[in-house]
C-alpha cells in the first residue's frame, strides 16, 4: 500500500522503557515504590516486598497493584513524583529534544500514553526537556490500563486521528504493542534493555529499532524523507 506524506498524521509514544531509558532512575524505582506504598498500605516494608514481588511475579503492573490494593494511583503517584529526585536522575535529552521537535514540525502530532500516574510522568517529561512537545499526555488517572484498548482509543480521540492513520511506539510486546496492532496501528517496538527478555519474539511489531532515537530513519524510510 503506497503511504504519501499525509498518511501519518500522529504518533503515541510509551514512556518507561520506550523514551525514559535513565538506567540511574530504574535503579532506585523500585525501592521507593515499595517504601511508599508501604505507608499506603501501612505494612512493614518486609510485608510489602512480598506484595510487591507477587505482583511482578504474576506480570500483572504495578499500577495495577495499586488500583487492585484500592489506592487512589493519582495521589499515590504525586507523592511518588514528590519523593523520587527526578531532576537528578533523568537528564535533559538534546538529541531526543531535536527528534521530537523536528517530528512535530512535519505537522505529525505526538502523545505520551503510559500505565504511570500523570504526576510522575509529567516531572519525567520535563526533565527530559520534552513535555512541551506532546499534543497530549494520557496517563492512569484518566484512562483504563494497558493492553487494554481504551488507553489507545483514547489517546486517539484526544487527538482526533484514527488508528491506521497513527504509529505506536513502545517496548512491551503483550502489553503494547499486540493491542496498538489489533487497533489498526503501525507498531514500531523498541528493544529496550528493560524488557530484553521478556521480548524474545517481536516479529509481531511492524519495525523494530533499537532506541527512539532511530525514529527518524525509520519515517525516513516511511514517508519519503524528514
Amino acid at each position: 500500500m503506497y503511504r504519501n506524506n499525509n498518511f501519518y498524521r500522529g504518533i503515541i509514544y510509551d514512556l518507561d522503557g520506550t523514551l525514559n531509558l535513565s538506567t540511574s532512575y530504574y535503579s532506585v524505582y523500585d525501592d521507593y515504590f515499595t517504601s511508599l506504598l508501604s505507608k499506603f498500605l501501612d505494612k512493614s516494608l518486609e510485608e510489602t516486598e512480598k506484595i510487591v514481588n507477587l505482583s511482578l511475579h504474576n506480570k500483572t503492573g504495578l499500577t495495577s497493584l495499586i488500583q487492585s490494593l484500592k489506592i487512589d494511583s493519582s495521589s499515590f503517584y504525586n507523592e511518588l513524583s514528590d519523593i523520587i529526585p527526578i531532576s537528578s536522575l533523568i537528564h535533559r535529552d538534546e538529541k531526543l529534544i531535536s527528534i521530537i521537535e523536528t517530528i512535530n514540525n512535519m505537522n505529525i502530532v505526538q502523545a505520551v500514553c503510559s500505565n504511570t500516574g500523570y504526576g510522575l510522568i509529567s516531572k519525567i517529561l520535563e526533565s527530559m526537556g520534552i513535555r512541551r512537545y506532546f499534543r497530549e499526555i494520557i496517563s492512569s488517572d484518566e484512562t483504563g490500563l494497558k493492553p487494554s484498548p481504551e488507553p489507545y482509543i483514547y489517546t486517539l480521540n484526544k487527538l482526533k486521528i484514527n488508528a491506521v492513520n497513527c504509529i505506536y511506539v513502545g517496548d512491551r510486546i503483550k502489553m503494547e504493542i499486540n493491542t496498538a496492532k489489533t487497533l489498526g496501528m503501525t507498531t514500531v517496538f523498541v528493544k529496550s534493555y528493560l524488557m530484553e527478555e521478556k521480548n524474545i519474539n517481536y516479529s509481531n511489531a511492524d519495525y523494530s529499532i533499537e532506541s527512539v532515537y532511530e525514529m527518524p530513519i525509520l519515517l525516513n524510510n516511511l514517508l519519503g524523507g524528514i
